[in-house]
């Protein structure tokens, strides 16, 4: 702890010279030997750097009385000025904060002379040492040191490798090579040549990158060294090895990678999914169109048959698109039927139960039972993922082979049930392997409960289960919209349709034509926006993902020329909220659309605005 008053009773007994210095660098006070060690009686002066100090020295030794007037503890080595005749002497300068009341203000300085020795250390003039100030440097690197002999023996460890590696001396000095073998599992042999070469004076030193060391309680880790050469009398005398700890770099960076690839992958998964949902919206629509046009029963059994495959592919990709797209902070409701909540999370655990059977043999089977026309409204992402963190939770409590049930109850309470029976020796403190955004048990109930979802945990010896209740507000009727026909009608319009995808175009243009309808087809939005503007359309159905004018600079741009027009956006890739767009886009359907929904958005549209 730094003193809060100084005895200056004991400083004059020290035999090193000190000093206190306010923060104006004004000396304080000074004992006997410091006066001795300048010849001078300098109490009641300003410090002076630059005349007391060497050249080479006095910026470190003041950039470390700023470090200790900001609190720290600071040691480094100098070179003073003793005498008119330019002579130097080293020491060790060693800085402490005297505090009052939490501040600082002043510093303790101790100064400490150093003994002479014949050895100096050229490193590669990287060093911020004097000279002459010889090897006292192991005393005060932040870097682990250690200095090895002709013979490949430890001669010498700095202070800071006992720290880092935590081997002593007597550790390092049990045997010829036998140091450099056990740090170095996998580059002692590259490392023992080189510093050989140093010691041959072949290559002036030599450097490391990404080597792998072991401690001494034998945890790896990632150092880059530096070896160079110490001289005694202009020869060299030693070999040291200066090491940086770069492990917990090495962590970040591969962290980094990590979710550089997670992006990447996140990227390639999104236009993989772009592509394959235009690629369904062909074989969808040419379905959907061929059954309409088709006389033969066969033909359209089979057709049918195509769609229901199809829907089921879409389903998927719908889920997994809905995983990859990213989370905003603010969580907005939306309204949701409950039944593709729920298959949505049941599919997905499904999988995830498939993939885990081949790693720990256990085969898990879902039992869902759900038979309601039931909407919800609340934030449906958070409410599908809390669905699979309640089944991961109950799947620890499973054996080899387990039946999950999920349940939905309506009454004075909605809720769904999630449960399993219990396996012999299932541990309640089991890891779960899947949590919403790394949050804990507790803090999954705390985000529930901010939407009035009520999470809870019931355990008996035969059953575990978490229910997760509904508030009343959040269940809604589902309402269902019929029609005598599946189609509607839409005839003697003027309607644009700008597509890239010819099959697309080709699917549309005739449905349309055959209701009756006059047809134009662009493949950019810069041709479409020009036909636009010599012959006004009706409705101008057009794809996000066009050349030249994206779908929504087409529609904003119809808008401002004719609000009449109906503007319907088509897209493959996710759009999120499209609330934004609300002024401009009379109706989206995200690929791959059913040419139902079209036809039935349209005609509600034309039917609100003739209202």
């Amino acid at each position: 702890m730094s003193p809060v008053f100084i005895n200056c009773d004991v400083l004059d007994r020290l035999l090193h010279p000190v000093c206190i210095l306010t923060s104006k660098s004004m000396i304080e006070y000074a004992n006997e030997p410091f006066s001795e060690l300048f010849d001078t009686n300098i109490k009641e002066k300003k410090f002076d750097w630059p005349n007391l100090f060497c050249v080479d020295c006095k910026k470190t030794v003041s950039r470390n009385f700023v470090d200790a007037l900001n609190g720290a503890f600071t040691s480094c080595l100098a070179e003073i000025n003793t005498g008119d005749d330019d002579s130097c002497t080293p020491v060790e300068v060693t800085m402490q904060p005297i505090t009052d009341a939490g501040l600082v203000h002043s510093v303790l300085v101790f100064i400490t002379p150093l003994e002479d020795e014949d050895e100096t250390v050229r490193p590669d003039n990287e060093a911020n040492l004097c000279d002459s100030a010889k090897n006292s440097y192991f005393e005060f690197s932040p870097f682990p040191i250690m200095r090895f002999g002709r013979d490949m023996k430890v001669s010498k460890l700095s202070r800071s490798f006992e720290g880092t590696l935590g081997y002593t001396l007597d550790d390092m000095s049990k045997g010829e090579c036998q140091t450099v073998n056990a740090l170095f599992k996998y580059d002692s042999e590259k490392i023992k040549n080189s510093i050989l070469e140093v010691f041959r004076g072949n290559i002036p030193f030599k450097r490391f990158g990404e080597i792998k060391i072991r401690t001494s309680s034998g945890e790896e880790r990632i150092v880059n060294i530096q070896a160079y050469p110490v001289y005694k009398d202009k020869e060299i005398h030693s070999i040291d090895l200066i090491m940086e700890d770069i492990t917990k770099l090495k962590e970040l960076k591969s962290r980094l990678s990590a979710m550089k690839r997670l992006n990447l992958i996140n990227d390639i998964g999104l236009g993989f999914i772009h592509s394959i949902n235009n690629t369904i919206n062909v074989i969808l629509n040419q379905t959907q169109y061929l059954q309409i046009i088709t006389e033969k029963s066969s033909v359209s059994d089979g057709l049918k048959q195509i769609e229901n495959y199809v829907h089921e592919v879409v389903e998927q990709l719908r889920r997994i698109q809905g995983f990859l797209e990213e989370r905003g902070t603010e969580r907005e409701e939306r309204q949701e039927p409950l039944a593709s909540i729920i298959n949505d999370a049941v599919e997905f655990v499904r999988i995830h139960f498939k993939v885990d059977e081949n790693r720990r043999k256990r085969s898990i089977t879902i039992d869902n039972d759900y038979r309601y026309s039931l909407d919800v409204r609340t934030d449906t992402f958070f409410l599908r993922e809390l669905l699979i963190w309640a089944m991961l939770k109950v799947s620890v409590y499973s054996g080899k082979k387990s039946i999950m049930q999920v349940r939905f109850v309506r009454g004075n309470l909605h809720y769904i049930t999630v449960s399993i029976d219990r396996a012999k020796g299932a541990d309640s403190e089991n890891i779960i392997p899947y949590t919403i955004d790394s949050f804990s048990p507790s803090e999954i109930r705390s985000a529930a409960d901010k939407f009035n979802i009520k999470v809870i945990e019931e355990e008996s010896p035969e059953q575990y289960s978490v229910r997760i209740v509904f508030p009343q507000r959040m269940v809604l009727e589902k309402t269902v919209v019929s029609s005598e026909d599946s189609f509607g009608s839409i005839e003697d319009r003027n309607i644009m349709i700008v597509e890239d995808e010819t099959a697309l175009q080709t699917i549309l243009g005739n449905l349309f034509e055959r209701m009756g309808n006059r047809v134009f087809i662009a493949e950019n939005g810069i041709d479409a926006f020009d036909e636009f503007k010599k012959n006004h359309y009706d409705i101008v159905i057009t794809d996000y993902d066009v050349s030249g004018l994206s779908g929504i600079e087409l529609a904003a741009r119809v808008k401002e020329i004719n609000e009449d027009s109906l503007t319907i956006l088509l897209s493959g890739w996710s759009l999120g909220d499209i609330k934004g767009y609300r002024g401009f886009i009379d109706l989206f359907l995200a690929k791959p659309f059913s040419i139902d929904d079209l036809i039935h958005g349209i005609a509600s549209l034309e039917s609100a605005k003739n209202s």
